[in-house]
């Protein structure tokens, strides 16, 4: 959900957030509870029946509510929206006329909207014991309505709603309102094409069904007009098949879990499977909130693919637990959500879901194994291609598509067949690529990242031996910490496939297009230099994991020296305690030395979290910071904070370090009694290099 309401400004500080209290708790809340199958859920009561009343009613309706109508003078008297409901038996309709029998008043006398009081204490006593009213929307004190609830009536009911613990709503009296409506839009999970829809123009896309996908927005009462612009305004630069994107992943999750969960189910007791379906039923907390989780927690890497580990994969024999099948998998299409495009989330058809997820549906392709053949022979020979294809290896840059060179974007909109993408390229960029162009995105989830990479070479191979131009896609600089020096060697020199792949030419030498490294662009999008006269004279790029996972040896620490850590910021806890070691020994690092993690730079939602190395693990895990933003990088050194507000470069100046003076340092750097600082968002005069599509 998405709240107009007053916030912070991109510039908070740490040490923990001030609460600012005047906003409401968004809450997503549904009528439906699966573990609650053999109840009933209380009704949701809704006391008016205009036009306002059909709204709410419509709304509850989508939550699996059981919607009650509380109105005055008969059905008839209700909107034709309610009417119709009712006669379709969507909701139920109680007259209040009828409620009390109004044994205390006349036939013949005026009736008082007071009189609604007695009648609804009257109906919710008369209720079953089992049926515990908990909501009331009182619609009929709109302010633009010629016959309102007074006041006084809205206060009476109020009251005798909080005796009976209910919630009540009552509609432009926001002093008796316990809750309130925000505007929304439901995303449709899937859009009919034109051709199946006569009546709409071309260029129109007909929903067909509601998704799960909802936005709303809220004023807290400050401009509910405003509220609903907003929402527009939302809406129509979000894609117009999130909702499709959405209704995919979800099936997806459940493709993740429903064949290992049917696999065991068939071949285990009913105790066991009961214990098995609450194990698998853990693995997936389905939780849509901001937290400090990462979909990037480090796993053990499973073996590299050969050709000769096929019958194995296809048996599934190997270590893993069906849970940790499960778990595996659903660590997969989290990553899928964070880095894939929507665009191809929501193209995504079962088939595709089951090969994203299947080791035996992802393998390339392998030729099939001809018979010899000479001059004589009836077994034709292979065709090959009259011209080789090209392979490109490119760097893609940090990430804002005008930071792409020249030659990557004429290799991407131009060149390109066929496009390999790690998955960190950002969409902004794949956007770029013509839609005609396939786009393959590696599979380089955690535990799988040696066959994911295994999966790209050879299929890079296979689409050059084609005749294509095949653009191997990187982020940032392919050759810094891109596995740029593994694909070089085995496109100088791919293994046979089949015999009948021996015989294929050389293919041409792979071009490698350098990027703009992430390592420098990325410091340098929040005015941290990696070397500065008077901070840094050097800078070091490391990591801390090596090839199959393993950990690597951090440097030791050097007062002139700028370390840009990259893919650690996932083991962020290990990297620290590294660094700072005992903090007794020359080369462990101080515990109060400035550092900066900075997450999707050079793209609209960047953000820099700057701390020191002893509270940067509590910033991250702070409610200002929530959910990290992956892809990732830090930053630790006195070059962080050189150039904040008037500069802070005569570090160097007295060669060694002082504790007491490093730490006034640090001290007005962030803040007297500040711990971290959050930086967010893109300057606007980066709009002057958008690059239109």
């Amino acid at each position: 959900m998405i709240s107009s309401s007053p916030s912070p400004s991109n510039l908070v500080t740490g040490g923990f957030p001030t609460p600012h209290p005047g906003v409401s708790l968004l809450l997503s809340f549904s009528f439906s509870n699966p573990s609650c199958l053999n109840s009933q859920p209380a009704p949701f009561y809704i006391l008016g029946s205009g036009p306002l009343a059909a709204q709410r009613a419509f709304a509850a309706l989508e939550a699996d509510a059981s919607v009650v109508i509380l109105g005055k003078g008969g059905l008839e008297n209700a909107c034709e929206e309610l009417r119709w409901r009712v006669n379709q038996r969507q909701i139920e309709w109680v007259d209040l006329d009828n409620a009390m029998g109004h044994h205390n008043i006349t036939r013949d006398a005026p009736k008082s909207d007071m009189d609604d009081v007695p009648a609804l204490d009257n109906y919710f006593s008369n209720l079953p014991s089992s049926v515990a009213p908990k909501f009331l929307c009182i619609t009929d004190t709109l302010l633009s309505t010629a016959t309102r609830r007074s006041r006084a009536s809205a206060i009476s009911i109020y009251t005798l709603c909080h005796a009976r613990n209910m919630s009540v709503n009552t509609t432009d009296y926001s002093d008796l309102c316990d809750f309130s409506f925000a505007t929304t839009y439901r995303f449709p999970d899937s859009l009919a094409s034109p051709s199946s829809h006569p009546t709409f123009p071309s260029s129109t896309q007909v929903s067909t069904s509601g998704g799960a996908l909802q936005i709303a927005v809220t004023t807290n009462g400050q401009g509910c007009r405003l509220a609903s612009r907003i929402k527009r305004e939302i809406v129509t630069r979000l894609p117009r098949n999130l909702g499709q994107a959405v209704g995919n992943v979800g099936r997806m999750r459940g493709l993740a879990k429903e064949r290992d969960q049917n696999s065991n189910l068939a071949q285990t007791s009913s105790s066991t499977n009961i214990s098995m379906a609450e194990e698998l039923g853990e693995i997936d907390p389905c939780v849509d909130t901001e937290t400090a989780s990462t979909p990037n927690l480090p796993v053990p890497q499973r073996p590299s693919r050969t050709h000769s580990s096929t019958k194995e994969d296809s048996l599934n024999i190997g270590n893993e637990s069906v849970a940790e099948r499960t778990r595996r998998r659903m660590k997969w299409v989290a990553q899928i959500s964070e880095y894939w495009p929507f665009e191809k989330l929501a193209a995504m058809t079962e088939r595709d879901m089951k090969r994203y997820l299947e080791d035996e549906c992802n393998k390339s392709p392998i030729p099939p194994v001809l018979l010899p053949t000479s001059i004589h022979s009836i077994f034709p020979s292979p065709p090959t291609p009259a011209k080789p294809g090209q392979i490109l290896l490119i760097g893609s840059g940090p990430g804002h598509p005008s930071l792409l060179t020249v030659a990557a974007h004429r290799a991407l909109t131009e060149l390109a067949d066929i496009v390999l993408a790690d998955k960190l390229v950002p969409a902004a960029v794949l956007e770029l690529i013509p839609s005609k162009v396939e786009v393959v995105i590696a599979r380089k989830f955690p535990g799988n990242a040696d066959r994911a990479q295994q999966e790209m070479m050879e299929r890079a191979v296979k689409e050059a031996r084609k005749g294509k131009c095949v653009v191997r896609l990187k982020q940032g600089d392919p050759a810094i910490y891109g596995r740029f020096g593994e694909e070089i060697l085995y496109f100088r020199n791919p293994p046979p496939f089949s015999p009948s792949t021996a015989d294929f030419p050389p293919l041409p030498p792979t071009l490698v297009i350098p990027g703009v490294s992430s390592a420098l662009a990325a410091p340098t999008m929040f005015d941290i230099p990696c070397t500065q006269r008077g901070a840094s004279t050097s800078f070091l790029i490391t990591t801390p994991v090596g090839k199959g996972g393993k950990a690597l040896e951090m440097p030791k620490y050097e007062r002139a020296r700028t370390v840009v850590v990259l893919m650690g910021v996932a083991r962020l806890r290990s990297v620290v305690k590294a660094l700072i070691a005992s903090g007794n020994n020359d080369g462990d690092y101080p515990s109060h030395l400035p550092i900066a993690i900075i997450e999707r730079a050079s793209m609209p939602d960047q953000r820099v979290v700057e701390s020191t190395l002893e509270d940067i693990e509590c910033a991250m895990e702070s409610a200002e910071v929530g959910a990290q933003r992956p892809p990732g990088m830090m930053v630790v050194g006195w070059s962080v904070p050189a150039l904040w507000g008037d500069g802070n470069v005569n570090v160097l100046d007295g060669g060694s370090d002082d504790t007491a003076e490093d730490i006034g340092r640090v001290r007005n750097w962030l803040g007297n009694g500040v711990r971290w600082r959050v930086r967010e968002g893109l300057a606007p005069a980066w709009d002057m290099f958008n690059i239109n599509i």
